[in-house]
């Protein structure tokens, strides 16, 4: 299903955004943890975008490497982080980590067969429905960024969430779902 053009326009247009917001969120973060978390989702976003216009064959080693240096920043962010007034504790880390092995399992899927029935490496029963339920995982993931990011009370008019925090990581969830959708 990454064959389809409609997908892969998706792709490029969901990562595309989000690189754009992860670079302007890069200059307009106050603490070394938001912009080296902003580069991580940049990096993230643009690997995507590399899968959607077809290259993840073509440079695969050296995607692989800058989701390995993402992963490598939200795994070390989980353990040595701290936890002040403002601060989300490990959970930004945990949750970046997971969104960046999702994006590993697309971009192997798509360096290795492109998600068709015929040439998928792993194309079984448990890989379909675990491609299946992350695809859901990513959905309720990006119709929560947006609530959090949109939703407020009559009593608080301000946002829980930083709007370009939270629509970034809405698109990058999106474009997961469509993406793990793809290789199931």
């Amino acid at each position: 299903m990454l064959h389809s053009w409609l997908v892969m326009d998706a792709l490029i247009v969901f990562f595309g955004a989000a690189a754009l917001l992860a670079a302007a969120a890069i200059f307009r973060a106050k603490s070394l943890y938001g912009r080296v978390d902003a580069a991580a989702a940049a990096a993230l976003a643009l690997v995507m975008v590399a899968v959607g216009l077809g290259w993840a064959p073509l440079v695969t080693g050296r995607l692989e490497m800058m989701l390995a240096v993402a992963l490598a920043w939200f795994a070390a962010s989980i353990a040595f982080r701290k936890g002040g007034p403002e601060s989300t504790g490990p959970f930004t880390g945990i949750y970046g980590a997971g969104v960046t092995v999702l994006a590993v399992w697309v971009l192997f899927s798509a360096a290795h067969g492109g998600g068709t029935a015929t040439d998928h490496p792993a194309h079984q029963l448990g890989a379909i429905l675990g491609a299946v339920m992350s695809c859901l995982l990513m959905i309720f993931a990006a119709a929560g960024w947006m609530m959090a990011t949109f939703a407020k009370s009559a009593n608080n008019k301000a946002h829980a969430v930083p709007r370009l925090t939270g629509i970034r990581e809405a698109l990058i969830a999106g474009g997961l779902a469509m993406a793990l959708y793809a290789i199931s």
